[in-house]
C-alpha cells in the first residue's frame, strides 16, 4: 500500500482529542479524614503516602501539558465529583483519560458512551493498574500514536444490569464485575439463579459476575478462568459456595453466551450489588431481580491486551 494510502487510513481511524475530558484520582494524602490519622502513623507508612501523591501529581502534570501541546483543552474533574454535569461531559466526549489506578478508571468508564478510554497509572509504585495502559513516562508517545491513528482502541465487552425488581432501574454499565453479596462480610450470600432453563439456589460469600476486562481480577481469585479481552462472554462464579455432602450444585460456575442473560433474584434482606468495587454499592434487597448481560455497544477501550489471555 502507498504511503499516502495508509497516511489516509490512519486519518479516518484516528481518534479525535477533542472535546476531552481528564478523569482525576484524590490521593490519599490529600483526603481530610486521612490526614489526621497520617499524622499520627509511623514514619515508613507516612512518606509511602506522601511519596505516591508526589507521583500522582508530576504524572497529571505531564498529561495536562501533553495535551495543551496537541491543542486540547480538558476537563478535568475528580473521579470523587461525577455529578450531572460531570457525566454529560464524560458522555459528549471523544476522549476520555482517567489518571489514577483501576478504581478511578472504573469509575469513569460508567458515563463513557462514543469515546475512546485512555488510563494512565499516576503512581505505579503504588498502584497496580492492570486497566491502564500509560503512565508518566509512555503517555506523550501514546498520546501522538492516537492522533496519528496508529493507535486503536479495543472493542470490550462490558455488563449491564438492569434491576426488575426495583421498578427496571438500568445501572451503569460494568467494565470489570459485579460482586453480589450481603452488605456484611460474615453473612451468607442467598439468591437464585437461572440460566436459560437451569435454575439453582445458592448459599455462598458471593457471586460474582465478569467480563472479560474482569476475568483476571476477583473471579479469578475465587478459581475462574480468565479470558482473552474481546471475548464477549459473560462469566459467573459463586465464592465459598456451600455444598452438600455428595450432592451437587448447578450453575456454580459458567458462562453466558452473547445475547443470553443470567438472571438472579435476591434471598437476602440486606443484599449489596457492588458494581466495579466497593465505590458503587447498590440495596439488592429480599425478592429484587437483577439481569446481567452483555451490552450491545462495546466500549472503545486503549488497553495492553497481552494482559490477557490469548485465543
Amino acid at each position: 500500500m502507498p504511503a499516502s494510502s495508509r497516511a489516509a487510513d490512519a486519518a479516518e481511524t484516528a481518534v479525535p482529542l477533542s472535546p476531552c475530558v481528564v478523569v482525576v484520582k484524590t490521593p490519599i494524602a490529600a483526603r481530610l479524614a486521612v490526614a489526621a490519622r497520617l499524622a499520627s502513623s509511623g514514619e515508613r507508612l507516612v512518606e509511602q503516602v506522601r511519596r505516591a501523591a508526589r507521583e500522582h501529581e508530576r504524572t497529571l502534570a505531564t498529561v495536562l501539558e501533553t495535551l495543551v501541546r496537541h491543542g486540547v483543552s480538558p476537563l478535568q474533574v475528580s473521579v470523587d465529583a461525577l455529578h450531572a454535569h460531570a457525566r454529560r461531559a464524560i458522555a459528549a466526549a471523544s476522549l476520555v483519560i482517567s489518571v489514577g489506578g483501576d478504581g478511578t478508571l472504573l469509575a469513569a468508564s460508567h458515563w463513557v458512551t462514543g469515546a475512546a478510554l485512555l488510563g494512565v497509572n499516576s503512581a505505579p509504585g503504588s498502584s497496580v493498574g492492570q486497566l491502564t495502559l500509560a503512565r508518566r513516562s509512555t503517555f506523550p508517545r501514546l498520546l501522538a500514536r492516537i492522533a496519528r491513528g496508529t493507535l486503536a482502541p479495543l472493542p470490550v465487552t462490558r455488563l449491564t444490569i438492569a434491576l426488575d425488581g426495583l421498578a427496571g432501574r438500568l445501572l451503569p454499565p460494568a467494565l470489570n464485575d459485579v460482586l453480589v453479596a450481603d452488605e456484611r462480610p460474615a453473612a451468607t450470600s442467598r439468591y437464585a439463579l437461572r440460566l436459560g432453563r437451569r435454575t439453582a439456589e445458592h448459599r455462598s460469600s458471593g457471586l460474582w459476575v465478569a467480563t472479560a476486562a474482569g476475568s483476571t481480577a476477583g473471579i479469578r481469585s475465587a478459581g475462574g478462568r480468565p479470558m482473552p479481552l474481546t471475548s464477549p462472554r459473560i462469566q459467573f462464579r459463586a465464592r465459598e459456595l456451600y455444598r452438600k455432602p455428595g450432592r451437587p450444585v448447578a450453575l456454580a460456575s459458567g458462562f453466558v453466551p452473547p445475547e443470553s442473560e443470567l438472571i438472579v433474584e435476591s434471598a437476602m434482606s440486606t443484599g449489596r450489588l457492588f458494581v466495579d468495587g466497593a465505590r458503587l454499592a447498590l440495596r439488592f434487597p429480599f425478592g429484587a431481580r437483577a439481569v446481567f448481560r452483555a451490552a450491545e455497544q462495546p466500549l472503545r477501550f486503549f488497553a495492553g491486551a497481552d494482559r490477557w489471555p490469548h485465543g
